[in-house]
């Protein structure tokens, strides 16, 4: 979750850089890995089906010479002659050595010559008599150790012990024809006389190990390819490296054994010879090519890798530049410049919001502009405000000093009507706030009414009733003003003498109702209708403040349910009720009479 965090509160660039990246850099190489896994198998199975093959063709080759060697051996087993030959016994002959040499000569020309001239591959033939100490032979080499007798070696009492099969002798010394040792490998076959299945001597057949080396000659052109074969005894018979034969198979395979990952070996052994073919191969030998061109797709991968970040770099700075600059733009804005524009080059989102953030920008502007000329005209208006306060009070000094002219001429109702006006006129100009007790209200109606019946010549009377309990609530200044005034000049005309005002404040519940009642001439719908839209009254008033005006007022302060009510009928009269929230009045805060309301 804190990794998430982390990435989300990165930069719009690093965001758009990272996210490029993977996108191109990821499968680039998931495809390339792919494709090399997919290639290298495809290679090794070719590599390892190739050396299958090749290993088989081994076998087959030396399957077939092998099978040569072990046919060769045949034909002296059926010589009746050869048979009856070794199964005499010179003593009992009147001619020995007469009868031996003639034996000899059949077995040397007869016999051995024509199985060389059957199978050319063969270095030297040899028979040894049971019965006898003589010793046939034929070879390409005339020396013949008369020391050395095979009796004792171990492939012979194989011979001896197989009866009549043949028996494939892998690489071992021939020490008898040779005046040095060597190397051969030979069919050896205990003769057998087939009447009463007398053993009458063995017959070695011995083929140089040249033989077979010439039968893999081709093999020494795959230099990277390491074939050899082992015979029966687990000695290397044939090695593509000559300096193996003669070598046990492990210490051919001990490289390869102590790493094994490091090789292929492909192994077979022949069911004719029991001989076992190795072809073993490195490899990084093998895999030379694939590993060259596996190290040029690095290379080229890294680019590519390179040439992603580059082109994601290049992406993410595109998209992310002008959003900071937009961003810095932005900061400029927020401490007060509102003279920067943004480049709009580029019609994408970025452009377009650009160009909102110049439309912002210039909206902003023109804002700032119409409330520095509202708070212009709003000190002008204030200053021209306090200017005509100059004459209320002039009029208020003034009065005062008519009132002490005519108590000191004993006129006491003028000092009354002078006494009203000054109270009325000091509400005026002393209560700047808005809102005031009701107890305020009340008092400046009552004194404000005593001046109409002065002007009027006691047409109208006025009763006042108002619940102690209410007089210490906040309402609007000038609220029920307009309404008894609107009674008193618009009510009460005609000749009758009987008019009068009654106005009661009352709680009613948690609020509070003023109920305005006058006996005059009543309103026409019509004309009620204009009066409630009247913002300002005429000039003949007390004051401007319309009715509409206060109907407006109480709503805006108190909320929708609270306002004036108005009820009137043509010739009876007219019925005004107001409606305003019980709020404890704190005559130094107007805010403090708004809270409690909806």
């Amino acid at each position: 979750m804190r990794k998430w965090r982390r990435l989300r509160d990165r930069s719009i660039r690093q965001k758009l850089f990272l996210t490029y990246s993977l996108l191109m850099i990821v499968p680039l190489v998931v495809i390339s890995d792919y494709f090399y896994v997919y290639a290298m198998s495809v290679f090794e199975t070719r590599i390892e089906k190739s050396f299958q093959e090749t290993n088989l063709q081994m076998v087959s080759t030396a399957d077939s010479f092998v099978s040569n060697m072990i046919k060769s051996s045949e034909r002296p087993f059926y010589d009746e002659k050869l048979i009856e030959i070794l199964s005499k016994d010179y003593s009992k002959e009147a001619y020995e050595t007469f009868t031996k040499s003639m034996d000899y000569r059949y077995i040397s020309d007869n016999v051995f010559k024509e199985l060389m001239n059957f199978n050319p591959d063969i270095d030297s033939i040899l028979i040894y008599p049971k019965n006898s100490p003589l010793i046939y032979r034929r070879g390409y080499d005339t020396t013949f150790n008369y020391k050395y007798s095979p009796v004792h070696e171990p492939w012979f009492q194989c011979i001896v012990n197989n009866a009549e099969r043949p028996v494939l002798i892998g690489m071992h010394e021939e020490k008898q024809m040779y005046a040095k040792p060597r190397p051969v490998l030979s069919v050896g076959r205990m003769l057998v006389d087939t009447e009463n299945f007398e053993k009458l001597g063995v017959l070695l057949i011995n083929f140089r190990m040249e033989k077979l080396e010439k039968l893999f000659s081709g093999l020494d052109d795959k230099k990277d390819v390491s074939q050899f074969i082992v015979d029966d005894n687990d000695t290397v018979v044939f090695s593509s490296n000559p300096s193996m034969v003669g070598f046990k198979h492990r210490q051919a395979l001990a490289e390869m054994e102590s790493n094994p990952k490091k090789y292929y070996v492909v192994q077979h052994e022949s069911s004719i010879s029991g001989w076992k073919f190795y072809s073993v191969v490195h490899r990084d030998k093998l895999l030379a090519e694939i590993i060259q061109i596996r190290n040029t797709a690095v290379l080229l991968l890294l680019l590519l890798i390179g040439l992603g970040f580059v082109t994601a770099y290049l992406i993410s700075r595109s998209i992310s530049n002008p959003i900071q600059r937009l961003s810095r733009l932005m900061g400029k804005v927020e401490k007060g410049n509102f003279e920067v524009v943004a480049t709009q080059d580029r019609m994408d989102e970025v452009g377009q919001l650009a160009g909102s953030f110049n439309r912002m920008t210039g909206e902003i502007k023109e804002l700032i502009e119409q409330i520095r000329q509202g708070e212009k005209k709003k000190r002008s208006a204030e200053l021209k405000a306090l200017q005509n306060q100059i004459n209320p009070h002039f009029i208020y000094n003034t009065l005062s000093v008519i009132k002490w002219m005519s108590q000191a001429q004993m006129a006491h109702n003028i000092t009354e009507a002078i006494d009203d006006m000054i109270k009325v006129l000091s509400f005026s100009t002393r209560n700047t706030q808005e809102f005031i007790f009701i107890e305020e209200e009340i008092s400046f109606i009552r004194s404000y009414l005593e001046l109409l019946q002065l002007r009027y010549y006691n047409v109208f009377e006025f009763d006042i009733e108002a619940d102690p309990e209410v007089l210490t609530c906040s309402t609007l200044k000038f609220m029920v003003q307009p309404f008894v005034e609107n009674a008193i000049f618009h009510g009460f005309v005609g000749d009758s003498a009987e008019y009068t005002l009654k106005l009661r404040v009352e709680k009613a519940g948690n609020d509070i109702q003023f109920t305005i009642t006058d006996n005059g001439v009543g309103i026409e719908d019509e004309r009620l209708q204009e009066l409630l839209a009247q913002e300002k009254s005429n000039g003949q008033t007390m004051n401007s403040i319309g009715v509409g005006n206060v109907s407006r007022r109480l709503k805006l302060h108190y909320g929708e349910r609270y306002g004036v009510r108005v009820h009137s009928q043509v010739g009876k009269g007219t019925e005004v009720s107001i409606l305003i929230p019980a709020i404890e009045h704190h005559p130094h805060s107007d805010q403090e009479g708004r809270e409690g309301y909806a």
